[in-house]
C-alpha cells in the first residue's frame, strides 16, 4: 500500500470543506430520505429534489468516492452505512449537524481571520448578533439546531443513565438542558423524581413538545432564565 505523503495528507485537510459542503448539499436536498427505499436513478433524484441532474451526478459521485452513497449501477445510486445517518427519520440522525454545519457554522468559520485578529466573534460579525439571539428569531434554524445537538448527545444520555443512580433524589434540575431530551429520559426512568428545565425562554418553549410527549409534563417545569 502506497503510504500518503505529508503534502498529501495537508491537500486532504486543506481541501476538507470541499467534501462536508458536499455532504451539505446532499442533507439539504434530502438524498437520502429520498433512497430509503432503495437504489434511485439520478434523473429521478434531480426531479424529485427539484435540482440539476448533471450537477447532482458530480456532487453524489464524488460523495461515492469516498463511502457516502454508492453508485450500484451507471448513474443510479443507493445508500451506504455512511449514508444511511443522513436520513431524517432515524435515530441520531446528522441531517440536522449537517445542515447547521454547512450553513451557519461554514460561513461563520469564514471568518476565523477576523476573530483571531480582534478577539471578536466571527458569529456576530456575520449575523449582526449572537447566535441565540439568531435563532430566537428564526424557529426553523432554532429547530435544525435542536436537533443537530441531539444528534451529537442523544445517544449519551443511555450511558448516563448507566452509570449514575438518580434514585432517593427528589427534585433534579438540567441546567441548559436545551430540548428536554435529558431531563424527560431521566424522569422517565425515575417515576417519583420531579424535574427542572432550565435554559433561555424560547429554548424551553421548543423543548415544551417534546416533554409532553415524554409524558413527563406534569412532573417537569420549565424554566425560561439565563445564566
Amino acid at each position: 500500500m502506497t503510504e500518503t505523503s505529508p503534502e498529501q495528507q495537508l491537500d486532504q485537510m486543506i481541501t476538507g470543506y470541499w467534501t462536508s459542503q458536499a455532504i451539505y448539499a446532499a442533507a439539504k436536498f434530502g438524498i437520502a430520505d429520498l433512497l430509503k427505499d432503495g437504489p434511485r436513478s439520478v434523473d429521478e433524484l434531480a426531479q424529485a429534489s427539484s435540482t440539476n441532474a448533471d450537477a447532482l451526478y458530480r456532487v453524489l459521485r464524488a460523495l461515492a468516492s469516498i463511502g457516502v452513497f454508492s453508485e450500484s449501477s451507471p448513474k443510479e445510486f443507493s445508500l451506504t452505512p455512511l449514508a444511511e445517518p443522513l436520513r431524517s427519520d432515524v435515530d441520531g440522525s446528522k441531517r440536522a449537524l449537517a445542515l447547521m454545519s454547512g450553513d451557519e457554522q461554514y460561513r461563520a468559520w469564514g471568518e476565523i481571520v477576523y476573530s483571531i485578529q480582534t478577539g471578536n466573534t466571527a458569529f456576530e460579525k456575520v449575523f449582526g448578533k449572537p447566535i441565540f439571539d439568531y435563532l430566537s428569531e428564526k424557529p426553523e434554524k432554532a429547530r435544525i439546531f435542536d436537533a443537530a445537538m441531539t444528534g451529537i448527545h442523544g445517544r449519551e444520555t443511555g450511558d448516563v443513565l448507566d452509570a449514575y443512580d438518580f434514585s432517593g433524589v427528589e427534585v433534579l434540575a438540567d441546567i441548559g438542558g436545551g430540548n428536554g431530551s435529558n431531563i424527560s429520559s431521566i424522569l422517565k426512568q425515575y417515576p417519583t423524581m420531579k424535574g427542572i428545565l432550565f435554559d433561555l425562554p424560547h429554548v424551553v418553549e421548543r423543548a415544551r413538545e417534546r416533554v409532553e410527549a415524554a409524558g413527563v409534563s406534569d412532573r417537569c417545569q420549565l424554566v425560561g432564565g439565563n445564566f
